[in-house]
C-alpha cells in the first residue's frame, strides 16, 4: 500500500497498486493544475479528508469534480459525480514523492483539441 497526502497532510491518499501509466493532460484545467494523473478505481485507491477540509470544483458539463485541499491548496484528485465502486478515481501523482514515480510511463493526452494520446 502506497500512502501520500497533500502538502499539509489534510487530504490522505492510499493506493494498492500503481497505474500502468500516468497522464499529463493538455486541457484548459489540467494544464493549469500541472497535474500528473494516475487513473485508478475506488477498489485500488482511497482519498480521505475531514469534512470541510477539501472542496470540489466542477465546470462545463458538471460531471467531474476536481478536489483541492482547503488548507494548502493542492489539487489532489478528481472523480465523476457518480460515486460507484467501479468508477474511475484519478489521483494527482504530484502528491507522491518523485521516487515513487520512477519507472512509470508518462503519456501526454491532448484534452485541449484532439482527445487523443499525442505520443502514439
Amino acid at each position: 500500500m502506497l500512502k501520500s497526502s497533500c502538502h499539509c497532510g489534510a487530504v490522505q491518499i492510499e493506493i494498492s497498486e500503481l497505474p500502468e501509466r500516468l497522464i499529463q493532460c493538455t486541457c484548459s484545467i489540467c494544464r493549469r493544475y500541472a497535474a500528473l494523473w494516475g487513473h485508478l478505481t475506488r477498489k485500488t485507491a482511497t482519498v480521505s479528508f475531514s469534512p470541510g477540509t477539501a472542496s470540489a470544483y466542477m465546470w462545463n458539463d458538471k460531471i467531474i469534480e476536481f478536489y483541492h485541499c482547503n488548507i494548502c491548496g493542492c489539487v489532489t484528485h478528481y472523480e465523476g459525480i457518480e460515486k460507484t465502486q467501479d468508477e474511475r478515481l484519478s489521483v494527482n501523482f504530484r502528491m507522491f514523492p518523485p521516487r515513487e514515480l520512477e519507472g512509470i510511463e508518462v503519456r501526454v493526452f491532448d484534452g485541449a483539441d484532439t482527445w487523443k494520446l499525442l505520443d502514439e
